[in-house]
């Protein structure tokens, strides 16, 4: 069964930031970031539970290449709830604060 993924809008925003990071960097990294974001949420989408449980229900998931991690909560048997997607270096107060 294939579980919906749905990214609050905090989540986007994060996306966003590092995808525009990248690409001031260097022009289609921003993009290349998106794909391995991508690929993460299609592994959460078949097996959510593949991912560790770090806190209280909150799943990591973390990216090759890039050094991000997507936090998410399993919500019921079909849909999956990501609180942010950051940098492996940003606080883990950022992402916990997310949570309700």
């Amino acid at each position: 069964m294939k579980y919906e993924v749905e990214f609050r809008k905090e989540a986007h925003l994060d996306i966003l930031e590092a995808i525009t990071w990248y690409e001031k960097r260097k022009k289609g990294l921003g993009d290349e970031l998106f794909i391995a974001l991508e690929n993460v949420k299609h592994l959460i989408e078949q097996n959510p539970y593949h991912f560790e449980d770090k806190y209280k229900g909150i799943r990591k998931a973390i990216t090759k290449r890039f050094p991000y991690i997507i936090y998410y909560r399993i919500e019921s048997e079909n849909k999956v709830l990501v609180f942010a997607v950051l940098h492996m270096k940003r606080s883990p107060k950022l992402w916990k604060g997310r949570i309700k």
